[in-house]
């Protein structure tokens, strides 16, 4: 399983093999440091009122910071200051495409929301890579008919009927008229989910700008897309394999909320969305996942926004009220949880859409955002920035960090950035900003 956007998060996340034991061990010294220090509660408390936060300038900063390190339409992964190294310098993963395809999709809405038009060719850039590193894939008749008596569902011998398919090869064909995004040609590291961000960055780039010269890919990532529905599911996790993964369902339901509300006329599309939304929020309220919190919080949202259906609603209001609990029991106040920022945005917003802004269930979300937005100034990475404190009199010298102004910190105290941190940031920032939750 794939640890993309995840609600928690491990320090060392994204770092493998003997150099991850390293980070662990110095993160441990570090922990029990800041532990000793005592003074980390009280630090937090000190954050600035909510109202006093300056959310376009924080946003204005992190932009500024993407277009500006972007290469070959890409952004640099992310720093552990701790290390004094980069992530993934000379490699990409499944993950960091995902991350990256995540970005360029809150960039587009960024431009959106200020129609400044210096962002319309990072984006176009970044569709460009996203479409310079595509594969073809479609489906044999045999798959078709396979899929629609259910096979792929089957309880028992999953493995065995997982490697059969792929053998026979029933699991996908590496020709047809869909896409699919992987950073080393590889179908296993083609996720759903990044293809799903790609065509998201291209819809939301399309209608803010009148551009269609991504067109025909906006086709062939929606064809890629719908080639990994599991009929009567989500989304297959890649295309050689035959689970899902609630990463994928939220990214992928949002992406088709986002494009049939854009197209309303494409029939195929729409019927494969109405099955989306009678299974996913059924499936998560029986058994909530922090990993779809967020994506299918922003997909019900959508979905909410187009059709007015109060089933979506109370999906929204049943997510905020098992997921506000979850938050105040196991969120650390000094953690970055602009993940969870995001699906809390994203209900509140349509709370008060809904005229419920004296809800119980609103004012409970409300009063948690505002404590994390106060956090926000001191999370991100200011323009010249060389040291953190980290509790007490102990800095972190790490004059790398200027070199990621407009970045968010994983934590006050966690000394690494990574592009989507500061993307879960954007997005709930935009959020807040847009719908008026602010």
């Amino acid at each position: 399983m794939r640890d993309v956007d995840g609600y928690f998060r491990a320090p060392n996340q994204g770092v493998t093999g003997e150099r991850a034991r390293a980070v662990h061990c110095r993160w441990l010294m570090l922990l029990r440091t800041l532990a000793a220090s005592a003074l980390i509660a009280s630090s937090v408390s000190s954050a600035a009122p909510e109202d006093s936060v300056d959310l376009a300038g924080i946003m204005r900063l992190t932009v500024d910071g993407w277009t500006r390190s972007q290469v070959d339409g890409l952004f640099p992964y992310g720093f552990d200051f701790l290390a004094d190294s980069a992530l993934e310098p000379h490699r990409m993963s499944a993950p960091n495409l995902a991350r990256q395809a995540f970005t360029a999709f809150t960039l587009a809405r960024y431009y959106e929301h200020t129609r400044d038009p210096r962002l319309r060719q990072p984006i176009a850039q970044a569709l460009a890579a996203f479409r310079a590193r595509s594969l073809p894939i479609g489906k044999s008749a045999a798959q078709r008919i396979l899929e629609a008596a259910r096979v792929l569902s089957f309880p028992v011998a999953r493995w065995r009927l997982q490697t059969a398919l792929e053998r026979s090869g029933f699991l996908y064909q590496r020709a047809g008229e869909g896409r699919v995004v992987s950073p080393d040609e590889k179908y296993s590291n083609a996720l759903a989910g990044t293809v799903a961000l790609a065509l998201l960055t291209e819809l939301v780039y399309s209608r803010a700008s009148g551009d269609e010269s991504f067109a025909e890919q906006r086709k062939a990532w929606l064809e890629g897309l719908l080639a990994l529905r599991i009929p009567g599911g989500g989304f297959r996790q890649d295309p050689t394999l035959i689970d899902d993964s609630d990463y994928d369902n939220g990214e992928g339901w949002l992406a088709l909320a986002v494009y049939s509300d854009a197209h309303p006329d494409d029939a195929r599309t729409a019927a494969v969305l109405a099955d989306l939304d009678d299974i996913l929020p059924r499936r998560y309220t029986e058994t909530p996942s922090q990993h779809f919190f967020q994506w299918g919080a922003m997909a019900a949202a959508q979905r909410y926004r187009t059709t007015h259906d109060a089933r979506f609603l109370t999906y929204l209001r049943r997510q905020g009220s098992d997921f506000i609990e979850l938050s105040r029991r196991r969120l650390r106040p000094s953690d970055n949880n602009c993940a969870a920022m995001e699906g809390f945005a994203a209900i509140l917003a349509t709370l008060r859409a809904a005229g419920e802004d004296e809800s119980a269930g609103a004012r409970a979300i409300g009063e948690w955002l505002s404590r994390e937005v106060a956090k926000l100034p001191r999370l991100q990475i200011q323009q010249g920035q060389q040291s953190l404190a980290l509790g007490g009199e102990a800095y972190l010298r790490a004059p790398r960090m200027a070199d990621y102004a407009g970045g968010f910190l994983s934590g006050l105290y966690i000394p690494v950035t990574r592009v989507d941190v500061a993307g879960h940031c954007l997005s709930a920032m935009l959020t807040l900003e847009r719908h008026g939750a602010h």
